[in-house]
């Protein structure tokens, strides 16, 4: 499908560092005035987002953006206010009436949404993960530095009550040393049906151009366009980089944002389904993060055929295990509590509210000009985005292999991938999995060094932007 061309894209190129004088602080305004905000991405994220900034008294929801019209349409109709409705990102962002943009559109294009709006003076609260490919990081925090704009990831967890209270705890050495430490993704998911003969087409209402965006330009072989492109690697990250964002980014918070990870190695498989996705629904990861011993597990398989019942670990489902030498630490969004070392006593309670205050505190931020008051700064977020791409890069460099070699020879010396794979080869019992036709695929161990992947790394677009022509992710702002 062709898109018109808006003199918008001329606009952004030649903006450069007149941005800040085009478009003067908000902070210059009174701490009572209204925030205008911008949203780009109406679908299931960015209608709540909408609701939940539009419920701030001192907020007000401008304008709606979806290259498919039929979402902004959907989402303009159950708002009491009455936003303009603007297909292309690029017209939106030349609005003087607009502050900040919420960036809630596929993961493809959170980076290219997030630089441009940065260049034309907006503030962004941008969705996770923040990037959909490790060279995306340099350019967004550099866009946000050189023009000074505030920028709040949507890991809303960092703003949690009950967390910020535990992992002060932790961190002040209450429980002792951290000795090991787990991140959890276990969800109710379910195949997104069979791989298509013939590609599907965009529904009519939508600029396929428009929404396709940086990413390559494939056949569309799932049964569903909108939200199963998270289960596409050209599009999504899979569950390691939907779900999996905010659990790495609790990891790296309460180990106080370390350096990225020295090396990781992966094994998994797309387990039972034998459909149009391509990335894996369990899949555990191994590195060293932090000075300890870290392990994620992304399990999106029922333990039964039909029960539509998740596993669990120690009792969590979805959130992290902080392993300390005088207790542990189990929860995620909400809270969590300590346990002592038999694993059984709790000490302590740390109930949480979910991260409500987090579109608070970007509005807030907005209002004082100052990003470093951000629960979820960019650059720290960008570090645990790059977690889940490290486990994704390994593990599509990856090989076939028998959970009998990853137990007597990857992970023999390994006790807690080893209980891993104990519990996982009991699920794929109940599914009744055939391993030989269905194996693992070990992934790679991956070297990493200042944050890049030095070995193996037989693909580069798996660091690197796709760039499509038109759409490209500048290497420098």
């Amino acid at each position: 499908m062709s898109r018109p061309q808006f003199p918008r894209r001329r606009f952004i190129q030649t903006l450069g560092a007149s941005a800040l004088a085009t478009f003067p602080a908000l902070g210059a305004a009174g701490a009572n005035d209204r925030v205008r905000l911008g949203v780009i991405g109406c679908g299931g994220r960015g209608s709540s987002l909408t609701k939940q900034f539009s419920g701030l008294a001192d907020v007000e929801i401008v304008a709606l953006c979806d290259a498919d019209t039929a979402h902004m349409e959907k989402l303009a109709g159950g708002l009491k206010s009455k936003p303009a409705l603007i297909q292309d990102y690029r017209k939106l962002l030349e609005r003087d009436d607009i502050d900040g943009v919420i960036i809630a559109s596929p993961n493809h294009w959170h980076a290219l949404h997030t630089i441009h709006a940065c260049q034309a003076g907006k503030d962004v609260y941008v969705e996770k993960p923040v990037t959909h490919r490790l060279e995306e990081a340099a350019p967004m925090i550099a866009a946000a530095e050189k023009y000074g704009r505030v920028v709040q990831a949507g890991t809303q967890n960092r703003s949690d009550k009950g967390l910020i209270e535990a992992f002060d705890f932790i961190q002040k050495g209450e429980i002792g040393k951290i000795t090991a430490i787990r991140g959890l993704c276990y969800r109710n998911r379910k195949s997104i049906g069979a791989k298509r003969d013939t590609p599907l087409t965009p529904p009519a209402t939508c600029d396929y151009d428009l929404w396709l965006g940086p990413a390559e330009d494939l056949p569309i072989l799932r049964p569903k366009f909108h939200y199963d492109w998270h289960w596409i690697f050209n599009t999504g990250d899979g569950d390691m980089g939907n779900q999996g964002p905010h659990e790495t980014d609790l990891m790296a918070w309460v180990l106080g944002d370390p350096p990225p990870p020295t090396k990781v190695r992966t094994f998994g498989q797309r387990f039972g389904w034998n459909d149009a996705g391509n990335t894996p629904n369990l899949l555990t990861s191994s590195f060293e993060y932090g000075g300890v011993p870290a392990i994620f597990e992304v399990n999106n398989l029922w333990v039964k055929p039909g029960t539509n019942a998740a596993a669990s670990f120690k009792g969590i489902r979805v959130g992290i295990i902080v392993t300390c030498e005088g207790g542990e630490f189990r929860g995620g969004r909400g809270g969590g509590n300590v346990f002592g070392p038999d694993g059984k006593e709790r000490l302590h309670k740390f109930p949480g509210d979910a991260g409500g205050g987090h579109a608070r505190n970007f509005i807030d931020a907005m209002k004082s000009r100052k990003a470093k008051s951000l629960h979820a700064q960019i650059a720290n977020s960008c570090g645990s985005a790059a977690l889940s791409h490290y486990s994704n890069i390994s593990h599509r460099e990856g090989e076939e292999t028998t959970a009998k070699k990853l137990r007597e020879e990857t992970f023999a010396s390994s006790p807690a991938m080893l209980e891993v794979l104990d519990r996982q080869e009991a699920q794929l019992e109940n599914w009744s999995i055939d391993k030989g036709t269905a194996p693992y695929v070990l992934g790679a161990e991956i070297t990493i060094d200042s944050g890049k992947v030095t070995s193996p790394l037989a693909d580069p677009k798996l660091v690197a932007p796709f760039n499509r022509k038109g759409h490209e992710v500048p290497a420098t702002v």
